[in-house]
Order: C-alpha cells, then sequence, then structure tokens
C-alpha cells in the first residue's frame, strides 16, 4: 500500500478547494433558479464569487502542483485554470454569460481525473462529466442551502417552499450521482479486497460512508429537523476531500482497464 508523497497533499488540497468551488458554483446556480421559480423567493441568490474564487485559486494551485510533480503542465489543467478565471471575470465586471465557461472547466475537471487514463477515455470521461454535475446539482445544492438564511428560518413557510422545490430536483440528482459513481468504481476497483486492502479502495469506501451518512442527514432535514442543515453542509466538504485523495491515489493497476484485468 503506497500512500501520497507531500507534493501530492498539497496537490489534493488545492484539488479539494477546486472541486469544493465548482460544486458550489452549481449548487448556487440551481439555487438561484429554483428561487426564480414563481412565486419569487428573493431572499435566495446567494453570490457566485466565492465559488468562483475558490475554484480558481484552487485550479491554478493544482496547476502548479501538477507542473513541479510532471515538470510539464497538462493541457486539462490549463484550460480549467484559463475558463475559471474567464468565469470569475466576467462574474465581477461583466456579471453576465458566467454559467458556459464555468460548464467548460467543469468538464475539463472531468477529464483530468483517472477517467482519462481509461482506454478508451471517452465513456469514462463522459461518466465522469455526468457524476460531477450531478452531484454540484445534489451536494453542491446542499453546500448553498447552508450558506442562505430564510426568512423565519427553514421552519418557516419561506424556507419550506426552497426546501421543496430543491426536493425535487435532488432526488433525481442523487440517483444519477450515485449511478456514475458506481459504474466509474466498478471500473476502479473489479476486486472486493481492493476495499480495504489499496490505499485507494479505503479512501473510496470512506467516501461512500459519508454519502450514506448524507442521505441519513437529508432525511432529518425533510422530517424538519433544519438544524442538521450546516452539518450536512461540513459533510459534503468531507466527502469533496476523500474525492481530492482519490484523484492524487494510485488506481490499483490491475482495475486501470478491463483489458487489464487479470484471469
Amino acid at each position: 500500500m503506497t500512500w501520497p508523497s507531500r507534493l501530492d497533499v498539497v496537490l489534493g488540497a488545492f484539488r479539494w478547494l477546486e472541486y469544493a468551488g465548482l460544486i458550489g458554483f452549481i449548487g448556487v446556480v440551481v439555487i438561484r433558479r429554483l428561487a426564480a421559480m414563481p412565486p419569487a423567493l428573493g431572499w435566495a441568490r446567494p453570490s457566485m464569487q466565492p465559488a468562483l474564487v475558490a475554484a480558481f485559486i484552487g485550479g491554478l494551485g493544482v496547476a502548479l502542483a501538477e507542473t513541479l510533480r510532471d515538470w510539464h503542465p497538462t493541457g486539462a489543467g490549463a484550460v480549467r485554470v484559463l475558463t475559471e478565471g474567464v468565469a470569475l471575470l466576467l462574474c465581477i465586471y461583466v456579471r453576465r454569460w458566467v454559467v458556459p465557461p464555468a460548464l467548460i472547466a467543469v468538464a475539463a475537471l472531468a477529464s483530468a481525473g483517472h477517467a482519462g487514463d481509461v482506454n478508451p477515455a471517452a465513456g469514462a470521461v463522459l461518466t465522469d462529466a455526468v457524476h460531477v454535475l450531478s452531484a454540484g446539482v445534489w451536494a453542491g445544492g446542499i453546500l448553498v442551502l447552508a450558506t442562505v438564511f430564510p426568512p423565519g428560518g427553514w421552519g418557516g413557510e419561506a424556507g419550506r417552499a426552497l426546501l421543496e422545490r430543491f426536493g425535487r430536483v435532488a432526488f433525481l440528482a442523487f440517483a444519477v450521482t450515485a449511478l456514475t459513481g458506481v459504474l466509474r468504481a466498478i471500473d476502479s476497483v473489479h476486486s472486493v479486497n481492493a476495499l480495504w486492502e489499496t490505499q485507494y479502495g479505503l479512501v473510496l469506501s470512506v467516501k461512500t460512508a459519508g454519502v450514506l451518512v448524507m442521505v441519513a442527514m437529508s432525511a432529518l432535514v425533510w422530517r424538519r429537523k433544519p438544524a442538521a442543515a450546516p452539518y450536512e453542509a461540513l459533510v459534503v466538504l468531507l466527502i469533496l476531500a476523500a474525492t481530492a485523495v482519490l484523484a492524487v491515489s494510485q488506481v490499483p493497476h490491475w482495475t486501470s482497464t478491463l483489458s487489464q484485468w487479470p484471469p
């Protein structure tokens, strides 16, 4: 079992920041769209800037760390930093056309992970992209909900209205996230023993446990216990940290592709 180097730890920290920023940005877009539905909820318009700042700083840090580790920048990393920077500038100075470059950054994020090492990579990259987008709708929405404060609290009429709107899309987004996550996990870990015999498998197990905790906490929130919402957002950040560790961890060599799986 091998563990990340110090540079990989730094790389993982920047990846976590970038993941949180991009996932959070998708969540901001979703919450703002839901709040704009009639009757409009004018109080639920979280700012896009914090998420974009986090994504840009994280993406820039990842690009620099990858350059130091591999002695050359990656194309996907350069695209992400460029599009994240463009989205941030548009958000600050133009306040329009922010979503397209940010979505390009999300697509580039999918191609920069282990999915890009699969041969052929197109299917795995597409699965990862759908996984990130659906996770942004579900987990990103939960993360953003913890930053808004409805009049009368989440138990009040305004808070319940937004939660009901979010619930209608969150369930489908969770289902897509779970399905695509299982598909990518099967492509990476074909042996059950690898879940506790390899570092990648251990972190994947921790991430899966975190997702199950999130599902349980979501059930609490829907049972009119909104006090659990901030803790649910904390679990989202911890799951993103596990995802960042997975990104810098070595996939067991026999599970990189189906063609390499031993008989």
